[in-house]
């Protein structure tokens, strides 16, 4: 009877085992964009119905078409040992999802095999869709239906959602209150118990990241660099006790390391800090450039005894408009203008002109990009079939946020 039974659940786990949809991993270069069928949706292994694909094509259409936002939904069954989120800024940076003058995309991907969903905005849409309302949009949307299986149901409630929010931003505030109008004490409880434990162990983990830090054999400036990335606005929102002590006690030493006395590696003399308003002489165009636009700020260390001997330091500020010249290297390269050459119809594509310029070195370049076809919701019956994602991706770029949620 034990043997019997034994045999049983072998071939049940067995059974299991190969009922699992499988399908191949997938690079950037070989995810197929579903632009070129004329769709929004990239389901190579199929984990949707021909209906719900449909649906997900309707509503993005009619989301681009009341605010111009372009959104791609792409399911894979794998990305090898790639991170999600890094597959999702490299994809929507290839494909440009997004109009080129508004940055305006979202991407959602979802990759099964690691049971994760990663939400990429572009940097016009951040400002609508913030990493904690994308998150929220995940756990209360798509996470309940992904756990039951309904992959289309959850990207659909998900899409909805996100269209929702992009039609009237001010809808942004029902989204948040959600997430506190719970009567369930049960509920309640478990979020708290669940927020108490992460609070612990994140900052048991920053404490250690802190410690290491600051106990390496860095000099002053990699320490310094290193405690910049435990020292982070969203952390002070979520876990504002006790990280509020963390952001303190970490200020405080990055002061002292930025500010604290220098010696010369070549003679080990002390060195003497410029003043802000005396260092140009001793700075590249470059470096003057990436000052006066607010990108990096740069201390200059030199040695009162040896004209030879400047220390300069780059300090690097958060940045949105700015990106790495292909002449110069320096981060002062903007979109200076974009002017439409060909307005695009409801039947063919247009072509605007992008015209992008560094301030330090003064290189420009002009390149043509596609404007997207213009597309019509296809919400009345007759004939069958559904719209799809029309024309092609407008040429936007990411700005790195978003958030993912495990399911």
């Amino acid at each position: 009877m034990r043997h019997s039974f034994i045999l049983l659940a072998l071939l049940f786990s067995t059974s299991l085992l190969f009922s699992q949809k499988t399908g191949k991993s997938y690079t950037v270069n070989t995810v197929p964009d579903p632009k070129n069928r004329n769709s929004s949706v990239s389901d190579p292994d199929d984990y949707l119905s021909a209906s719900d694909e449909a649906v997900l094509n309707q509503l993005i259409n009619a989301m681009e078409d009341s605010t111009t936002a372009q959104a791609a939904v792409v399911v894979l069954y794998s990305i090898g040992e790639e991170n999600p989120k890094e597959f999702a800024t490299k994809l929507f940076q290839k494909w440009g999802i997004g109009m080129a003058e508004k940055d305006n995309g979202l991407l959602i991907l979802t990759v099964m095999d690691q049971r994760r969903t990663e939400f990429e905005t572009g940097l016009g849409t951040e400002s609508v869709l913030p990493d904690a309302i994308c998150y929220r949009v995940g756990m209360q949307e798509l996470v309940p239906h992904f756990q039951k299986g309904e992959y289309g149901t959850g990207l659909i409630a998900a899409v909805n959602k996100f269209k929702y929010i992009l039609e009237n931003p001010d809808n942004v505030s029902e989204i948040e209150d959600q997430t506190y109008s719970s009567n369930d004490k049960g509920g309640w409880l478990q979020i708290l118990f669940g927020h108490s434990i992460f609070n612990a162990i994140f900052h048991l983990l920053s404490l250690m990241f802190v410690y290491k830090s600051l106990s390496s054999k860095e000099d002053a400036y990699d320490k310094y660099n290193s405690l910049r990335k435990s020292r982070m606005w969203g952390f002070l929102i979520l876990f504002p006790i006790p990280y509020i002590f963390v952001w303190w006690f970490v200020g405080r030493k990055m002061k002292e390391l930025r500010y604290g006395k220098r010696f010369s590696k070549k003679t080990g003399q002390e060195l003497r800090l410029i003043p802000d308003n005396e260092e140009d002489p001793y700075l590249q165009k470059g470096q003057i450039t990436e000052e006066e636009i607010g990108v990096a700020d740069y201390d200059v260390w030199a040695n009162d005894n040896d004209a030879d001997d400047i220390l300069i330091l780059r300090y690097s500020k958060s940045n949105l408009q700015y990106r790495r010249c292909p002449k110069c290297s320096y981060i002062t390269y903007y979109n200076s203008h974009t002017q439409t050459i060909v307005s695009a119809t409801y039947s063919s594509t247009g072509t605007k002109e992008v015209t992008n310029e560094c301030k330090s070195c003064n290189y420009h370049e002009v390149k043509r990009v596609a404007i997207p076809m213009l597309t019509r919701s296809s919400s009345s019956g007759g004939g069958g079939g559904s719209s799809g994602g029309g024309g092609s991706w407008g040429g936007g770029s990411s700005g790195g946020g978003g958030a993912g949620v495990s399911w």
